[in-house]
């Protein structure tokens, strides 16, 4: 079975938290990124799934927390 990812919006970042901008995202999370931030959750293959952490945060047009199951 395939990872699942999915995005939510945050106002607000823990201090200690893991951000990257998009710019910073390997090829393959950066073609799904857009699509998961605009469509909701999708299922990747587990190459891409290992491109993020889960519950880390993206900048993006926004700040993004990232959510793998």
């Amino acid at each position: 079975m395939k990872p699942k990812i999915a995005v939510e919006p945050v106002d607000s970042i823990p201090n200690d938290a893991r951000v990257r901008h998009y710019d910073e995202l390997e090829y393959d999370a950066k073609g799904h990124f857009p699509s998961v931030v605009e469509r909701g959750e999708q299922l990747i293959d587990w190459e891409t799934a290992g491109q993020f952490s889960d519950g880390e945060f993206v900048k993006y047009t926004g700040y993004f927390r990232v959510l793998l199951a």
